[in-house]
């Protein structure tokens, strides 16, 4: 799980030698943001003897997700402070606000002494502030500081699938805040006013949640929601990208998913069987086992089985799909493909190959010999009853209605996607 990054700027002048004791405030501070997930990260931990301040404290500034600006009396007239300000709020502006900017005033300032400090200019009174007064102490931070890192705990060390959260954020990073709002409450999730950012990252965890229907045409939460809100986003693309990836994860079985990923990812035989009866659903399976914008490369040769050596034609068909999508069409010999093979997997995930047809051990053995390298998923209503395969998974599947509902579902919604063009 991710912690968001915390930088937390400080004047060093605080010590207790100084006769000043925000060093505790410090401390207690770290500690309480280890407690809310996060990470905090201190100058003293990145700096060496040597070191170059300005270039090594501003580069890990913006390898984080937020900073908290400890306003001591030092830190009011503290150059360094200053300059973290000022890194900080650019971040904050290029971001979209995404990068959290939280200003924390300590025992013996207040916030009508801003304006005349050092740090005057950088209006930091135009943030959500946070004031840490002597009665509490340095072991009780005030919750203020919780609530305001929340939405960044959120969506950073609660994104089960961060790759796909973070593209489908920013393909409906168009959509205004009254859509965005009326979308979240139809998912029944969570936004906040103050942070449309984290909004944005709530109403896709949403959609990206799996949400069975018993029936054909049962009613769905994401359906209402992609309904409403689709037609908002202006990029054709970025509409039918959004389709492409909320359906196959509203609706396969994320047991499934887990399964083939593991299958796909993993150093035995990569076979894996699903009962099903329509040719989209193994497309559908594949996307959501991905957990990346894009889906492994998926190829569905077309054997003939009248052929005289029908295992001989799938292993000929296997390979000249290979060869199309990533020989360039040229010939090559069985290591130069394995090569292939291995290098595309590396890059871009497993290549899978969809037989719509039951395995037999015949088949399977020859094919695992002949591509030890490939994903091979054999997509039939009668593949997960096959025998002689008991190497292979046995994907968690859907009931008839289920997969139409699924199949109808992305079609409509392409269908919505294209529209208005």
């Amino acid at each position: 799980m991710a912690r968001p990054r915390i930088f937390l700027s400080h004047s060093s002048p605080c010590t207790p030698e100084s006769g000043c004791d925000c060093r505790a405030y410090l401390l207690a501070l770290e500690a309480h943001l280890v407690d809310l997930g996060c990470e905090p990260i201190v100058d003293k931990g990145i700096l060496s003897g040597g070191d170059t301040w300005y270039g090594k404290v501003l580069t890990e500034i913006k390898k984080c997700h937020g900073m908290i600006i400890l306003l001591s009396p030092h830190a009011l007239d503290s150059y360094y402070v200053m300059v973290e300000a000022i890194v900080a709020d650019a971040e904050r502006a290029g971001t979209d606000d995404a990068f959290v900017v939280l200003p924390v005033t300590l025992p013996g300032v207040r916030r009508r002494q801003l304006p005349d400090s050092g740090l005057g200019k950088l209006n930091l009174g135009r943030f959500d502030m946070v004031d840490w007064r002597r009665h509490y102490g340095p072991t009780r931070p005030p919750v203020k500081i919780a609530k305001a890192l929340r939405p960044l705990v959120e969506r950073q060390g609660a994104l089960p699938y961060p790759e796909v959260t973070d593209f489908l954020v920013g393909r409906i990073s168009d959509l205004s805040d009254a859509a965005l709002e009326h979308t979240a409450e139809i998912l029944g999730v969570a936004t906040f006013a103050y942070a449309r950012a984290h909004s944005r990252y709530a109403v896709v965890q949403g959609l990206l949640t799996e949400r069975p229907v018993e029936n054909v045409g049962d009613s769905c939460a994401m359906r209402k929601a992609v309904k409403h809100f689709l037609p908002k986003v202006k990029s054709r693309e970025h509409r039918q990208e959004i389709v492409d990836l909320v359906v196959p994860f509203a609706r396969v079985p994320k047991k499934a998913a887990d399964q083939l990923r593991l299958v796909g990812e993993g150093t035995g035989d990569r076979v894996a069987l699903l009962g099903s009866t329509l040719k989209e659903t193994p497309d559908m399976y594949v996307r959501r086992a991905s957990e990346t914008p894009d889906s492994w490369m998926v190829r569905k040769p077309a054997p003939r089985h009248d052929a005289a050596d029908f295992v001989e034609g799938v292993i000929a068909e296997v390979r000249a799909c290979v060869l199309d999508s990533i020989g360039f069409g040229m010939e090559h010999d069985d290591e130069t493909v394995r090569r292939l093979l291995a290098r595309h997997e590396a890059e871009s995930g497993p290549f899978t190959i969809v037989l719509y047809q039951p395995p037999d051990a015949e088949l399977l053995d020859r094919l695992l010999v002949a591509f030890p390298r490939l994903l091979f998923v054999f997509a039939h209503e009668q593949a997960v009853t096959a025998r002689g395969c008991r190497s292979s998974a046995r994907l968690a599947g859907l009931t008839p209605g289920q997969e139409q509902d699924m199949v109808i579902t992305h079609w409509e919604f392409r269908k919505l996607a294209a529209a208005g063009e």
